[in-house]
């Protein structure tokens, strides 16, 4: 099997309460805010560059490792997988990775190989992280690698075609072109 291998930038180390968020217009990762529930993210959080995903920012990827990286960090990653789901309204794809420079994680090759309760925590995170904000996340499903491969392309596309335009504007467009993306 061919591996995936993508460069994740990292927004938020792993047990992090600061969810930061990369800005395309400054190039800096800024706080965002602090989580408004007990919850900390459970794994390394980040984006890909050059990427644009649904919800008007880069597609983002977990990645697993046993380390916490810094902000700003690149980390070569393995995609697994991915988790499809639908926050305050907007299809926000998450893909799945691993590290893909340490040995322990040499044996991961799909979603599959992962351990069910590493991908449970990702899920009970995301249907907790914003209660407290009165935002609802539905989850759609967990994915497999050649559905995060097409999802991946799909941002790539989106980046080379709208990545010129606000945040705003972009999902308006999308809303009108490709509602079937968006449950507002």
């Amino acid at each position: 099997m061919d591996k995936f291998l993508i460069d994740v930038t990292v927004e938020i180390p792993k047990s992090s309460k600061i969810k930061y968020e990369y800005d395309r217009k400054t190039s800096q990762i800024r706080v965002d805010r602090i989580l408004f529930g007990s919850e900390s993210y459970p794994q390394n959080y980040g984006f890909i560059a050059n990427t644009l995903d649904w919800d008007g920012d880069e597609l983002d990827c977990f990645i697993f490792a046993d380390q916490a990286f810094l902000p700003g960090v690149v980390v070569p990653t393995r995609i697994v997988g991915a988790l499809e789901m639908v926050d305050d309204g907007e299809l926000d794809t998450k893909l799945l990775g691993v590290i893909d420079c340490d040995p322990r994680y040499k044996e991961i090759n799909s979603v599959n190989d992962l351990p069910k309760h590493r991908v449970d925590e990702i899920i009970g995170f995301f249907k907790t992280y914003k209660l407290l904000q009165k935002k609802e996340v539905i989850i759609k499903g967990v994915q497999s690698l050649e559905w995060a491969k097409k999802e991946y392309q799909v941002c790539v596309d989106l980046m080379k075609q709208y990545g010129k335009l606000p945040k705003d504007e972009f999902i308006a467009k999308m809303q009108k072109l490709h509602p079937e993306h968006y449950q507002k």
